[in-house]
């Protein structure tokens, strides 16, 4: 499974990456509406990743199923906490278009959830072991977000990676204690979903933010992962 693993980790970041140049198309060359191309770029994308996933068992493998632990409502409803950082964008943030910031964050929520924590945790693991794929997929996950600087200030870019690099210690985590990333599919999206009202970042939000997601990295690593 080390060579599927690999192989769907590369082609997801190549399609998660088209996903924007489909939508150009179709909004500057077909003159299609805004929801539509979001929608159905985001829809093709993800039915060309689904579709080279294939069978049960694999999307079984890669955390596409029902999750199953002993203390799962335990340790997924403190997942739903993380979205309360970004609650303060929602309160003050821009008016946006919320149909398109929809079908974008849950796109995007999907995809990274599965480059991050289902292919690249099991390719991952596959050659090393379960807590280096831990640290590893966050770290790079973190890296990620550097593409952001030149449209953020270098700090608020710094915050992003510490966020993003202990976000994605949480979800590697609950993704082994409960064999499932539905549920952090679905808290990836509604932050995604919150953080689309920002204008501007405010300096204060993030430092809470970020101190918020680094102490519930520390507490799932630590006191989740290994009970």
């Amino acid at each position: 499974m080390r060579r599927k693993s690999i192989i769907l980790t590369i082609v997801a970041v190549i399609l998660y990456l088209s996903q924007s140049f489909i939508r150009g198309i179709l909004i500057g060359t077909l003159n299609e509406n805004e929801i539509f191309a979001e929608l159905s770029s985001a829809f093709l994308v993800l039915l060309i990743i689904f579709f080279l996933i294939g069978k049960k068992e694999r999307r079984s493998y890669f955390g596409i199923r029902i999750w199953e632990c002993d203390n799962c409502f335990k340790i997924n409803g403190l997942l739903f906490l993380i979205p309360l950082v970004n609650l303060p964008y929602l309160l003050f943030g821009a008016r946006i278009n919320i149909i398109v910031a929809v079908i974008s964050s849950i796109f995007v929520g999907i995809m990274e959830e599965l480059i991050f924590r289902g292919f690249l945790c099991r390719f991952i693991e596959e050659k090393s072991c379960e807590n280096r794929a831990i640290m590893i997929s966050s770290l790079i996950f973190g890296v990620f977000h550097l593409v952001n600087i030149g449209s953020d200030p270098y700090l608020y870019v710094l915050l992003q990676v510490l966020y993003a690099f202990a976000i994605g210690i949480v979800f590697a985590t609950v993704f082994y204690k409960t064999k499932s990333i539905l549920n952090c599919m679905i808290v990836h999206s509604i932050v995604d979903i919150l953080g689309s009202f920002e204008a501007e970042p405010i300096f204060a939000v993030e430092i809470i933010g970020t101190m918020i997601c680094v102490l519930c990295a520390i507490y799932y690593y630590l006191f989740e992962r290994f009970n």
